[in-house]
């Protein structure tokens, strides 16, 4: 007979998401199990970029920012290009800049979460894969697997969080947010070395990739997460997939091979599906609540997850604790105030972004609306406000948005 083991949470994927999800429940007095079929450290193909809103997020559960840069690169200014090479440019890099935002690997940035969540966790089971789920009225069965020698056993849990990222096998076990095209971007990154990279991101929207973009984000001094985001449609438009846009844009655009002169490719190229925020469906059913990538909680004008990844790992282990201690069966009805928790905070933002995301799909709107920000301080401010943002609803018909708009440095 399979071994069991019970807890109040199973935790399954533990990057970002898990990984704090299971140090949120820890520290509200949960008994937890961290799954997840890696062994860590592991890559994780990501742009590597981090908001500050992020690291703000981190200090709450006693993270200090020098213990994850020590492995990363801190950034000060973000520059935009536009498909007619117009440079739009916010922050500084003189010595005294307040800290913007940071690059890290996310080999080290997610090791560096995990490493806390093990030392917390009851049972941390690296090696192991979701096998099964079997909901009770009150608690879920769970079996996994060792991947090292094949044997299962199981897992008793009053509550699933899963966090098992944008190909989510617990979502697809549980007939959760069915894959959409129309929700869905595809992700490119490629290690550049060889050069001095300053303290800013770069931003470049080529006609050849809209409404996605290329990135590079300095990860240290001397190497640089290069990557692209497009949607499936180039493909169908051009007849190239995303592999060669990326190395098109790459030579081609001079304002990229500017940035990028003297560097190098140092590995190979590795790719990502990113499921955007805008994508129909629950994140929640009975017993299951999905958080991060699994929940699909990408930004879509942006394609970042890392903040939302984490905050609705906090939000869901809150959930967790009112659950253990009013004695609630974690039924879908249960679970609702997660679902409604992320429909009024988190889906607004997603909404504004999308239609931010549509605008530029066209090149002569990113065109003119690029040739404007460099020139006209609110377009620029207009952009940054919108870009990532979790704006409420309603945010559009707000004078104080559009004030600040107006007012912002």
């Amino acid at each position: 007979m399979p071994k069991t083991i019970k807890v109040d949470v199973a935790v399954i994927g533990a990057g970002p998401a898990g990984s704090v999800a299971a140090i949120s429940c820890r520290k509200k007095g949960l008994s937890v199990a961290l799954v997840d079929k890696a062994v860590f450290p592991r890559d994780k193909v990501c742009g590597d970029g981090i908001p500050l809103k992020t690291f703000k997020l981190l200090e709450e559960l006693g993270f200090r920012e020098e213990e994850l840069f020590k492995n990363g690169y801190k950034i000060n200014r973000l520059k935009l290009y536009g498909p007619e090479g117009h440079l739009t440019e916010y922050g500084s890099l003189q010595a005294d800049a307040s800290t913007k935002s940071g690059c890290i690997p996310r080999r080290e940035f997610d090791h560096a979460i995990f490493t806390r969540a093990e030392s917390v966790s009851d049972h941390v089971l690296t090696g192991h894969k979701l096998v099964a789920i079997r909901n009770g009225d009150s608690r879920q069965l769970l079996e996994v697997k060792n991947l090292r020698d094949n044997q299962s056993m199981q897992i008793d849990a009053g509550l699933v969080i899963a966090a098992d990222g944008a190909n989510s096998y617990t979502a697809r076990l549980l007939n959760l947010l069915k894959r959409d095209q129309a929700h869905h971007f595809d992700g490119l990154r490629w290690y550049f070395k060889g050069k001095k990279f300053d303290s800013s991101v770069h931003l470049f929207y080529d006609s050849r990739t809209l409404p996605g973009y290329v990135w590079v984000f300095p990860v240290a001094p001397d190497r640089a997460n290069v990557g692209i985001m497009i949607d499936k449609k180039q493909k169908r438009n051009t007849g190239k997939n995303i592999r060669d846009v990326f190395l098109e844009v790459i030579e081609h655009n001079p304002s990229l091979k500017k940035v990028l002169e003297g560097a190098h490719p140092e590995n190979e190229i590795k790719g990502a599906p990113l499921p955007l925020g805008t994508l129909p469906g629950s994140r929640i059913s009975d017993g299951t609540i999905l958080v991060g990538d699994a929940a699909a909680f990408i930004n879509p004008v942006t394609g970042g997850g890392i903040y939302f990844a984490i905050l609705s790992a906090m939000k869901a282990a809150e959930v967790a604790a009112r659950l253990k201690e009013n004695n609630l069966p974690p039924s879908r009805k249960n679970l609702d105030i997660y679902e409604q928790w992320w429909q009024r905070t988190i889906l607004p933002g997603f909404f504004y972004s999308d239609w931010l995301k549509n605008k530029f799909d066209s090149e002569n709107f990113s065109g003119r609306f690029f040739r404007w920000s460099s020139r006209f301080k609110p377009v620029a401010n207009f952009f940054i406000m919108v870009y990532g943002r979790p704006l409420p609803k309603g945010v559009f018909k707000n004078p104080l948005f559009w004030l600040r708009v107006i007012l912002m440095r």
